[in-house]
């Protein structure tokens, strides 16, 4: 005889789990995308059992940076406002490409820089240092 049919108390136990369980899932498919609870019984159930909570409000300063209406789109083609700092000078881009040009002739002789010859040369295995005295067994 299956043990899903005999009648017990542990049996019982395992239902009610199974059901907090169901419950818990479907309470987290009750809320829209906002994070508000949908018209769904389930949600208020969920609510009373402590397993659903509500979204809390956000702090001030996210609030402050909220536009006041939220835009379902993406603006595309809207010109941004111009930068706050005017273009560069021909001078002052001269002097950038001069700093640019010196920073990569730098950066290259670094890295053509001669290597130290290695003295390992890959015929004779290196050996392990033995021991101290001290710790060596008599």
């Amino acid at each position: 005889m299956p043990t899903l049919f005999v009648s017990s108390s542990r049996h019982r136990g395992f239902v009610a789990v199974l059901g907090v369980a169901l419950m818990t899932t479907l309470a987290a498919c009750t809320t829209d995308g906002a994070g508000t609870a949908g018209v769904s019984p389930l949600a208020g159930a969920a609510r009373a059992i402590g397993v659903a909570t509500t979204e809390p409000d956000p702090q001030d300063f996210v609030r402050s940076s909220r536009p006041a209406t939220a835009s379902d789109f993406i603006p595309v083609g809207i010109t941004p406002p111009p930068r706050a700092e005017p273009k560069r000078n021909a001078e002052a881009l001269l002097k950038l490409e001069q700093e640019l040009d010196g920073q990569r002739t730098r950066t290259r002789s670094f890295a053509a820089r001669p290597k130290p010859a290695s003295p390992y040369d890959g015929k004779i295995p290196p050996r392990p240092t033995p021991p101290p005295k001290e710790l060596t067994p008599e």
